[in-house]
């Protein structure tokens, strides 16, 4: 049986089983609803290391797209992926492991009532409304999927919901370190026609194009590793659900890890928008680096008083730098900040003269912001969107066989602004999540 269709856009391809065909994904989207086959489907899976701050742990990448005509490339927005470790390997006992905790498996699960939650895992935290993670949306309507780029929790229950747009907070099992989220923004990743995501033509949860790797600090095991993913194909004629699995296997070759970003990067402003990040990271065995700051705007009590200057969206604004690996420096553009295509684009970090004062007269100070960094050795950009849009396989694996990460802890200023007093306030929620731990 068929499955209905519902495009949305950005890379994302919502099914909803033939029984819940009412509706659409989000209004706004106008979506065309038409049937296709969820076996026409292409998936792919990387495994690799992600050494976060000098602790080594587990990578991993897949790529799940549709092949059909029209829909080559886009994602099927209901599945449960579990990748499954070799001997040896164990989930480690922390609080968002859930039930994979002790065991060699890391799994999601199908949502088949959208009254009862079912068993919480690493994927699919939706049954712990008091625990939900940075790209889960507070509804608690959240649980972890294979999508065209990367495992997120965009899953939907039905076509009348809209799925989280936002990747998780990594990595996975880490109760001690401060999780971060890797959205790719401008300059590195700009759509087409436009300035960025957060231009005011997108969906206001979609804040920049998924990075598509997933890190766990679970310890690292030399091994095949299995990605199996179900994939509803809807409603029999005898009141039953069917289902397909798709499987694809990686092998983890060595555990030793890309050279840790121990220092993280820091940021010095030039009080025009933008400046000069610092990277403190020398490189080495990596292809690709990137630094990722974030326009966090000035965090209050009562709200978000700062990003004044921005166009269109509300903060956090991603900005994603890709530079020589190696590179002791980069620069931040003073002028790249959300507008919409052929209008003038505004400061990057909005200052305290675009600022202003609150409503009692008190100066708000420039944006605060957060700034970290990344670097692989695989193709990532390549195979990320907007460059592989449209393409149902896209090269995922480097020259060594396996997909490794590494990353910086972030670090946040200004210690200067008029924000400092607050920042314990009301900041992202990848941010607060973790605020107190470093």
């Amino acid at each position: 049986m068929g499955l209905k269709v519902v495009r949305s856009g950005a890379g994302f391809l919502a099914f909803a089983l033939a029984a819940c065909s009412g509706g659409s994904v989000q209004n706004s989207l106008e979506p065309t609803v038409t049937t296709v086959s969820p076996s026409a489907s292409t998936l792919q899976f990387a495994i690799g290391t992600a050494n976060i701050g000098g602790q080594i742990g587990l990578n991993s990448l897949e790529t799940l797209r549709q092949t059909s005509a029209g829909y080559i490339g886009e994602s099927v927005l209901t599945n449960a992926p579990t990748i499954t470790g070799p001997a040896g390997f164990v989930v480690p006992n922390e609080p968002d492991a859930y039930s994979d905790a002790g065991t060699n498996h890391i799994s999601g699960i199908l949502q088949t009532s959208i009254a009862n939650y079912p068993t919480t895992t690493t994927f699919s935290p939706q049954g712990d409304p008091n625990n939900i993670p940075a790209g889960c949306s507070q509804s608690g309507q959240c649980y972890g999927i294979a999508t065209s780029y990367g495992i997120e929790p965009a899953g939907v229950v039905s076509s009348s919901l809209a799925p989280d747009l936002e990747p998780y907070a990594l990595p996975f099992y880490a109760s001690a370190v401060l999780p971060v989220q890797y959205i790719g923004g401008p300059p590195a990743f700009v759509p087409p026609g436009h300035t960025s995501t957060q231009d005011g033509s997108f969906p206001v949860a979609y804040p920049g194009y998924t990075l598509g790797f997933v890190a766990y600090q679970a310890a690292p095991v030399v091994g095949a590793y299995t990605l199996s993913v179900i994939i509803p194909t809807g409603v029999n004629s005898n009141g039953t659900s069917g289902t397909i699995t798709k499987t694809a296997t990686s092998t983890l070759k060595t555990i030793a890890g890309l050279p840790a970003w121990s220092t993280p990067p820091t940021f010095t402003p030039d009080g025009n928008g933008g400046g000069t990040i610092a990277t403190n990271f020398a490189g080495g065995g990596i292809t690709e680096e990137y630094l990722e700051i974030v326009n966090l705007g000035v965090p209050t009590a009562t709200g978000n008083e700062g990003a004044a200057c921005q166009l269109s969206g509300t903060p956090s604004y991603y900005y994603t730098i890709r530079v020589t690996p190696g590179a002791a420096t980069a620069s931040v553009p003073d002028d790249i900040g959300a507008a919409r295509a052929g209008v003038t684009q505004p400061h990057t970090f909005c200052t305290a003269s675009d600022n202003g004062t609150d409503s009692n007269g008190n100066a708000i100070g420039e944006d605060m912001w957060m700034v970290y960094g990344f670097a692989v050795d695989y193709p990532l950009q390549e195979s990320a969107f907007p460059k592989s849009d449209q393409v149902a396989a896209p090269a995922i694996v480097g020259s060594t066989g396996q997909d490794d990460v590494t990353a910086s802890f972030p670090s946040t200023g200004p210690a200067s602004s008029s924000s400092s007093t607050v920042r314990r306030a009301r900041v992202p929620r990848e941010y607060r999540r973790g605020l107190s731990a470093h």
